[in-house]
């Protein structure tokens, strides 16, 4: 079968993606300024850390389910027209949450959203990968989530113009899935065929690709641990809100930095040699951030630092399938990853809460460094044979 990618002109593919990259990203922003919110609202409640994090954790309940339907969607709509409905569900669920403020509805109604968030993710990375071409594919998915991550970073510092109390910060966040969606309201028919071809089991994939799918696990389980729990170590150590919820910005800043440099060099190496810098990378900036406790720039060029490098475990696990898979299998692959991540989140938050409860704030990174040297070892052992872009 000819590569998905060559059934668009290169204008329409361009454009395409182009579009799939401003949609994704943009609902990037929209996590970003989500997940410190609704943090930050459950700690000025009293909410203890471990509760903190195990109602963010609630998300990647939903996480698990909507990669195993999101093949079937695409299929019955199209990747365009699925990608609507699932923006239309997160502004329903957003205006929601704020309608039913308890903190049981909101472990309901996150995992709702993390239901068709991971749609809105597997979708849209499968039509990525789709669209990327293979020698420079470590670059395109590199671009794709430096953009992501200016979502994620730019995110929290929303919070400082609608605060945390009230109408604002919600509505703002339905404002921002709504400018998300509007990329695909240009794509037309250009999606129509892509992704719709029959093809293996989303679970399948996991032992088709083993190591890709620990590694996005374990990448999932750092990230949503930080997003949910980096501004209450913030606070702990005395920072302001305002300043505790940058840090998640500082981390982000660094991911769109050093995006475009990791997928040109994994595009140029060994994608599973990336795989262990990064996971080196992470060891040690765990380290070093469990001996930072007050307020400097220090701080934050670490954390930029840190996080810029080993976020670079997504996007070279991201080609890798790309580089091994096409058209309803990339999509089932996706879904594979998107599970994966979430499996990470769903026990990562709940942990790092649990950590930060027995050992103080230090606790977070104490549990990062120990994860850092469980993936570094992982990678390090990997065997799964990973073949050079082009080769």
């Amino acid at each position: 079968m000819a590569d998905t990618a060559t059934a668009a002109l290169p204008l329409q593919r361009r454009w395409s993606l182009a579009a799939a990259i401003a949609c994704v990203a943009a609902f990037g922003l929209s996590i970003g300024q989500f997940t410190p919110l609704m943090s930050l609202l459950l700690n000025a409640r009293g909410i203890d850390p471990t509760l903190n994090g195990l109602n963010a954790a609630s998300a990647f309940i939903g996480v698990l389910v909507g990669p195993l339907l999101t093949p079937r969607g695409v299929r019955m709509f199209g990747i365009r027209g699925f990608l609507l409905l699932c923006f239309a569900g997160e502004i329903v669920t957003t205006l929601l949450m704020k309608e039913f403020e308890s903190v049981g509805a909101w472990f309901v109604l996150r995992a709702a959203s993390g239901l068709l968030g991971s749609g809105i993710f597997t979708a849209s990375e499968a039509w990525i990968n789709m669209l990327a071409e293979g020698r420079g594919r470590g670059r395109v998915i590199g671009l794709y989530v430096a953009f992501l991550s200016a979502g994620f970073g730019i995110g929290p510092l929303l919070l400082s113009l609608t605060g945390i109390a009230g109408w604002p910060p919600f509505l703002a966040n339905v404002a921002i899935v709504g400018i998300a969606a509007l990329p695909l309201l240009r794509v037309g028919n250009a999606t129509r065929d892509l992704g719709r071809e029959h093809a293996a089991h989303p679970l399948v994939m996991f032992a088709r690709a083993p190591l890709i799918v620990v590694s996005v696990a374990l990448f999932g389980l750092y990230e949503t641990t930080a997003m949910a729990l980096l501004p209450i170590w913030g606070v702990r150590l005395g920072f302001s809100p305002a300043l505790a919820a940058t840090t998640l910005s500082a981390l982000y800043i660094g991911s769109v930095a050093l995006q475009l440099p990791v997928g040109w060099l994994s595009d140029k190496t060994a994608r599973l040699t990336m795989l262990r810098l990064c996971g080196a990378t992470g060891l040690l900036g765990a380290v070093a951030m469990s001996n930072l406790a007050t307020p400097s720039p220090l701080v934050l060029l670490v954390l930029a630092v840190w996080g810029g490098i080993v976020t670079g475990i997504y996007p070279v696990a991201l080609s890798m399938v790309g580089d091994r898979f096409r058209g309803g299998e990339l999509v089932a692959a996706n879904a594979a990853i998107i599970i994966a991540y979430g499996l990470g989140g769903l026990v990562g938050p709940g942990i790092g809460g649990a950590a930060m409860d027995l050992a103080g704030p230090r606790g977070l990174f104490w549990f990062l460094a120990a994860l850092f040297c469980g993936f570094l070892a992982m990678a390090t052992a990997g065997g799964m044979a990973e073949r050079r872009p082009g080769g």
